[in-house]
């Protein structure tokens, strides 16, 4: 159901059962990964990444998490997802932008790559008017790569973080989809 989109150098294809040993290995069992996000476990449970990916597969994507593999020459190397409108309190109308890469591959612009083309995809396929995401207060690549794409700060909110074991901060924010737009156009 989910389409594969390419970027200059990266092919965001659905998340595939095969992708587990990769998620887990890059994201779940690499706590400098997992620190950043709210819904991984740690320590990473055996089997945790095979439950993720068959519920992943099983959900409709525009009701639940559409989530794509970000690869490089055939290479998982990090996940990014669009949730459906729902999952930010602050912003119910709007769907949700979530992403991780592995270490090796952080600081080469890849994640802003996908993201864009996410991003398009995502407005067309929810009609939306705009895109939320959250970043932890204190991830500042995470903020800047948001605040590159256009997004703008709307509000805060806490999360539990299950590999910090402790609540965070969390900054929301929001893209128009005019904004996105004239961005596009501009480039």
């Amino acid at each position: 159901m989910l389409p594969t989109l390419t970027t200059k150098r990266l092919v965001l294809r659905p998340i595939q059962s095969s992708d587990a040993e990769a998620i887990a290995a890059l994201g779940g069992k690499d706590f400098e990964v997992a620190r950043w996000l709210t819904g991984c476990s740690w320590p990473y449970n055996e089997g945790d990444a095979e439950t993720f990916v068959a519920d992943v597969m099983a959900g409709n994507p525009l009701e639940r998490e559409a989530a794509f593999a970000m690869t490089l020459g055939g290479i998982f190397i990090g996940m990014i997802a669009i949730e459906a409108p729902g999952d930010l309190e602050q912003e119910p109308d709007c769907p949700t932008l979530g992403y991780w890469i592995g270490r090796s591959f952080q600081g080469f612009g890849y994640t802003s790559e996908a993201a864009k083309a996410v991003l398009d995809w995502a407005f067309a396929a929810y009609d939306c008017q705009a895109i939320a995401a959250r970043a932890y207060e204190e991830n500042t690549a995470s903020r800047a790569l948001l605040r590159k794409q256009g997004f703008r700060p709307v509000g805060m909110t806490e999360r539990f973080a299950k590999p910090l074991d402790r609540k965070v901060s969390c900054v929301v924010v929001r893209l128009e989809r005019d904004d996105f737009e004239a961005r596009r156009v501009a480039a």
